[in-house]
């Protein structure tokens, strides 16, 4: 009787170490896997912050009652060792036209041609020169919310800046300008962009 009962206490015991062998195996196996998956996020994350072109404090400009449009100012940076030229750009709100403007004798019109961004360099976007402007808006764009913006390069190529926040510039605030008290409708551009220019 005591040889079959250490018999049987071996088996017992080869059957646990089976099977404790097999657990840790498959424990291996899910850390490999983990593993992988974290580094490819890792990479994907690296190759986003590789973009050519930034926008460093951006903002978009809230409208204001009867006034259909707005404006975005930042510094673009290129971020590549070669001239980039921006030709356009969109927006994930509704407008009839995305639009870049600049000074020309005191009036605010389209710029043809684009901006070009010499390499390395930044260009500002603000009141009174080059900026973006959104006309013909569908709905208010208010304070606390975000734009989702999109550029357009002269070689074809497209640029995500990402999420712009908005925010309210109150009168006397000089970096932005003011539209607060010029409700006019989207064909009266001039109007609003002489106020922001009183602004400074």
């Amino acid at each position: 009787m005591t040889l079959k009962r250490t018999r049987l206490l071996c088996v017992s015991l080869l059957a646990i170490f089976a099977l404790t062998l097999a657990a840790c195996g498959d424990s291996s196996e899910e850390g490999t896997s983990t593993t992988a998956a974290e580094a490819t996020t890792t990479g994907g994350d690296d190759q986003d912050n590789a973009a050519a072109v930034t926008l460093e404090d951006g903002v978009v400009r809230a409208t204001v009652e009867d006034n259909p449009m707005t404006a975005i100012f930042g510094e673009l940076r290129n971020n590549s060792d070669e001239e980039i030229t921006i030709t356009g750009f969109r927006a994930d709100v509704a407008a009839e036209a995305y639009e870049i403007h600049e000074t020309v004798d005191g009036v605010m019109q389209e710029k043809p041609g684009g901006i070009t961004l010499a390499a390395g360099q930044g260009h500002e976007l603000e009141p009174g020169a080059e900026h973006f402007m959104l006309m013909g808006l569908d709905a208010p764009v208010e304070a606390g919310d975000v734009v989702l913006l999109t550029m357009d390069l002269s070689d074809g190529s497209t640029v995500e800046l990402g999420e712009v926040p908005v925010r309210t510039i109150a009168a006397g605030d000089e970096d932005y300008g003011d539209l607060e008290d010029h409700g006019h409708d989207s064909e009266n551009h001039d109007d609003v962009d002489d106020g922001m220019e009183n602004e400074h």
